[in-house]
């Protein structure tokens, strides 16, 4: 036997050694509530060393379980029940026990579009492919990768499109910049019809998971300069969706969207100070008449004072064909200038979140711009401690430490 041959079998039986090792690996893991109590919190962590996708069993002393399901990048994710605020609870995690685990929240697809449901409920669909228009509307309104409609618990549609009354070009829940500079021209993203800048998708899903705890996608649209000679892509626009599993008392459905804007070109994307442009809702038809809707925020501020406030959450909601619901988005304060202003019509029912009020901002090359919200859609009235609390939860999320 060479030395070479000698010393590549020590080293696969090394590698074979360590592979048993963290297969039978069992890990502690404590969670701790810090200062706020805790209740249906999405925990997610990293774990310190490489655990094969799937879904497995948290076990506490006490009797407590969890089930957890860890992704490809080797993140776990579960839904912790109860913890009091000041205390702590220690999991096993035995990476030999790997369960079955029903796919709790999952997805089917049609022809343009894939739609989420938690359970029998459900929660929402996306736009992998271009929309259908109604007879006589103009091509320019084609679009993709935008969610609706959204639903609420008991499937109350919250979102509208393609509204040809007003404000055609509004989408569900999408994301657009208005008032623009790039390579010395302003292309609008926001207003198709004035034919200088379009956002194509990529016409696909890049990728799509389901799971017992969470499912999602993500996917990418681009910010097309077509006021030019020839058209120019100024964006890259990535989506990162995730729809959790949430417990059948909470009477919420939680969703999780990163938007990761980046310069496809050496030149950046300027946004002068504008009163709108972002991450936009739109919400359903019968809230055109303002009779049928209602708008809060964190601050307590309505449509009549909300306007261009500075805010941690926005909600909006109201009777559809007699039943209320409603639908609060939560702003993470890693955002650029949070508590980001937000806009709000005071006529149609949308609002957008529009950090470039409080001033200039540029996308520049090799410095990504994230946009961090968390979804929460109710039925009923809204309940302003409860939408708190889950800001916290959002913002400052129970805290985890892993020990093998």
């Amino acid at each position: 036997m060479n030395r070479m041959t000698f010393s590549s079998i020590l080293l696969a039986v090394i590698l074979l050694g360590l592979g048993s090792q963290n297969a039978c690996a069992q890990y502690e893991i404590t969670v701790t509530a810090g200062a706020y109590d805790r209740m249906g919190s999405v925990v997610s962590f990293t774990l310190p060393d490489d655990v094969e996708a799937g879904t497995y069993t948290l076990q506490s002393e006490s009797g407590e379980s969890a089930v957890l399901q860890v992704d490809e990048q080797n993140r776990g994710s579960f839904i912790l029940d109860e913890l009091s605020a000041g205390s702590s609870r220690t999991y096993t995690l035995d990476l030999d026990a790997a369960t079955a685990g029903d796919n709790t929240v999952h997805s089917s697809y049609d022809h343009n579009t894939i739609t989420f449901s938690d359970g029998q409920s459900e929660v929402l669909s996306y736009y992998y492919r271009q929309n259908e228009l109604p007879e006589g509307m103009h091509e320019m309104y084609h679009q993709a990768g935008y969610i609706h409609p959204v639903f609420s618990p008991d499937g109350v549609p919250l979102t509208n499109h393609l509204d040809p009354k007003v404000h055609t070009h509004h989408y569900g829940i999408w994301a657009a910049w208005t008032n623009t500079e790039f390579q010395g021209r302003t292309p609008d993203f926001w207003n198709p019809d004035r034919f200088t800048g379009r956002i194509d998708h990529a016409d696909s899903v890049e990728t799509a998971w389901e799971g017992p705890v969470h499912a999602g996608l993500t996917a990418m649209n681009y910010y097309v300069d077509i006021s030019s000679s020839a058209p120019v892509i100024a964006l890259n626009e990535k989506w990162k969706l995730v729809i959790y599993d949430t417990p059948e008392s909470s009477n919420y459905h939680v969703f999780d969207l990163v938007l990761t804007h980046t310069t496809n070109t050496a030149q950046p994307l300027v946004l002068p100070e504008y009163r709108y442009g972002g991450l936009a809702f739109r919400g359903h038809a019968e809230w055109d008449n303002p009779e049928n809707v209602t708008f809060l925020t964190s601050e307590g501020n309505d449509r009549s004072n909300g306007n261009e406030t500075r805010a941690r959450w926005a909600h909006m909601g109201g009777l559809v064909k007699g039943q209320r619901a409603g639908i609060a988005v939560l702003g993470h304060p890693d955002n650029f200038r949070a508590p980001q202003p937000i806009r709000v019509h005071p006529e149609t029912p949308y609002f957008v979140w529009a950090p470039m009020q409080l001033g200039e901002m540029k996308i520049e090359p090799g410095s990504p711009y994230v946009m961090r919200y968390r979804f929460i859609t109710h039925d009923g009235k809204p309940d302003p401690e409860k939408l708190e609390r889950l800001w916290r939860d959002y913002a400052y999320p129970p805290g985890v430490s892993v020990r093998r």
